[in-house]
C-alpha cells in the first residue's frame, strides 16, 4: 500500500480514515472495501480526492458502529460516516433489478455478495474493490487501466440498457483519463445512442462539462462522432462536435467551459435546453465572442478581473489587467445621474448619456472631469435631438 500513500498528508489521511472505517466493520464481523474511481486513481498513481467504500453490513449496523452518521440515502443503502470533519460514504452491498426507464433500477437488494455488487458497477476500472489485506479485481480491471481501455462490465447493451448515462460517462472517462474506447463498448452506444433521450439532460450535462475539461477531449469527442450520438444532445450536430474537437481552448471551469460550445456554433437559445446556470449561460455569451480577437479597452472594461483572468487561461494570450483603463467603473466617472437630471435630461435620456460619457471616457475620447464631462453632455443632446 505504500505507493499509494505517497504525498498529500491531507490524503493519506484520507486514507487512514478509509482503513480505520474497514477495521471497524471486520471486527464487528462484516467486510467492507474502498471500491469505485479511488481504486482506479490509485492504480494510476493518482491521489484520490475521497473514498467511498462499500460494505456487507446493514446501514442500520453502521450506524451503530460509529459516533457520526448521516442517513444520506438509506433507499439505496448509503450512509455517509464523518471522521474528523471527512465523510466517507458507505453503501451496503447491492444488486439491482431491470431499469424500465433506462435511468434507476426497478428495485434494489441489499446484503448481497461482493461480487454480485461490483457485477452491477459499470466499467471495469471502476469495478474493483481494496482493503488493506489486498485488492478485488473480478472483471480485468487493472488490465484495461494498463492497456487504457473504457470497457463495460459484463455486456456492453445490459449496462447501457440499465442506465443509458453511461454511454456519456464513457466518453467522459475517455477524456478525463485519455483512454481509448473498447470496440464493443463502442459498437453497443452506437446501437443504443437513442436510449439517450430518457436521460435527464441535467446528467447528461454534467457529463459533457467533465469530457470537455479532460485532457482527452478531442480523442472522446471522435468517438462520439463515431457512435452518432451527438444527435440526442441538445442543438448539437456533427458541425459542432468537430468545431469542438479541433478547438485549441481550454474549458478551464464547468462555469466556462459552455464558452467553448457557443464558440463551436452552438446558439446561446440552445445552450438554454441544457438547463444550466444563469451565471454559467451569462459567462458563456460574454466570452464566446471575445476569444478570437484581440481585446479593445471596452471589452477590457466590461469583463471583470476574474472574467478576464477566464479568458487568459481559456486562449493562452496575456490580456494586460484592467489597471490601466481610466476608469473601473461607472461610479468613477466625474459626473452621474444627478448631474443629467439638472441638466434637464429625462429617464431614458440619462441611461443613454452616462453609457456615451462610460464609453468615451474609456476609450480615452476625452477626460473624465466634470466640465469636460458635461460639454459632451451638452454636444451629444444636441446631436440626439437633432437626429429625432
Amino acid at each position: 500500500m505504500n505507493k499509494f500513500t505517497n504525498g498529500c498528508v491531507h490524503v493519506m489521511n484520507l486514507l487512514e480514515g478509509a482503513h480505520h472505517i474497514i477495521e471497524t466493520i471486520e471486527q464487528a464481523g462484516g467486510e467492507a472495501y474502498i471500491v469505485g474511481g479511488a481504486v482506479r486513481d490509485m492504480l494510476l498513481d493518482r491521489l484520490p480526492g475521497d473514498y467511498d467504500l462499500a460494505s456487507s453490513l446493514l446501514p442500520e449496523q453502521i450506524i451503530d458502529l460509529f459516533p457520526v452518521v448521516i442517513p444520506t440515502g438509506l433507499e439505496h443503502g448509503t450512509v455517509t460516516v464523518v471522521l474528523n470533519h471527512v465523510p466517507y460514504e458507505i453503501t451496503t452491498f447491492r444488486s439491482e433489478a431491470t431499469y424500465s426507464d433506462r435511468r434507476r433500477p426497478d428495485a434494489v437488494t441489499l446484503g448481497v455478495s461482493l461480487e454480485e455488487d461490483l457485477t452491477r458497477r459499470d466499467f471495469t476500472i471502476n469495478a474493483m474493490a481494496l482493503r488493506p489485506t489486498g485488492r478485488v479485481d473480478l472483471f480485468g480491471g487493472e488490465q484495461d487501466i494498463k492497456e487504457r481501455i473504457i470497457r463495460t462490465v459484463g455486456t456492453p447493451k445490459e449496462r447501457f440498457d440499465e442506465d443509458a448515462l453511461r454511454m456519456m460517462r464513457a466518453f467522459r472517462f475517455m477524456s478525463q483519463l485519455e483512454f481509448d474506447l473498447d470496440p464493443a463498448t463502442e459498437q453497443a452506444i452506437t446501437e443504443l445512442a437513442p436510449h439517450l433521450a430518457a436521460v435527464a439532460i441535467e446528467r447528461i450535462a454534467i457529463e459533457f462539462e467533465k469530457l470537455l475539461l479532460g485532457p482527452g477531449k478531442q480523442q472522446a469527442l471522435n468517438a462520439m462522432l463515431r457512435t452518432g450520438i451527438e444527435r440526442y444532445l441538445p442543438g448539437m450536430d456533427a458541425i459542432i462536435i468537430e468545431a469542438l474537437a479541433k478547438q485549441s481552448l481550454q474549458g478551464v471551469s464547468k462555469d466556462a467551459v459552455w464558452t467553448l460550445a457557443l464558440d463551436a456554433g452552438l446558439t446561446r437559445d440552445q445552450l438554454t435546453r441544457w438547463k444550466r446556470s444563469k451565471q454559467q449561460v451569462h459567462l458563456a455569451a460574454r466570452l464566446a465572442p471575445l476569444v478570437h480577437r484581440p481585446l479593445t479597452d471596452w471589452d477590457r472594461y466590461q469583463l471583470s478581473d476574474e472574467e478576464l483572468d477566464v479568458l487568459r487561461q481559456m486562449t493562452g494570450n496575456d490580456y494586460p489587467d484592467r489597471s490601466d483603463l481610466p476608469i473601473r467603473g461607472r461610479k468613477e466617472l466625474a459626473v452621474d445621474g444627478k448631474d443629467m437630471i439638472r441638466f434637464g435630461l429625462r429617464k431614458q435620456q440619462i441611461k443613454e448619456a452616462l453609457l456615451h460619457l462610460e464609453f468615451g471616457v474609456v476609450v480615452h475620447a476625452f477626460r473624465n472631469d466634470q466640465a469636460s464631462l458635461m460639454e459632451e453632455v451638452k454636444r451629444w443632446h444636441i446631436q440626439s435631438e437633432n437626429k429625432s
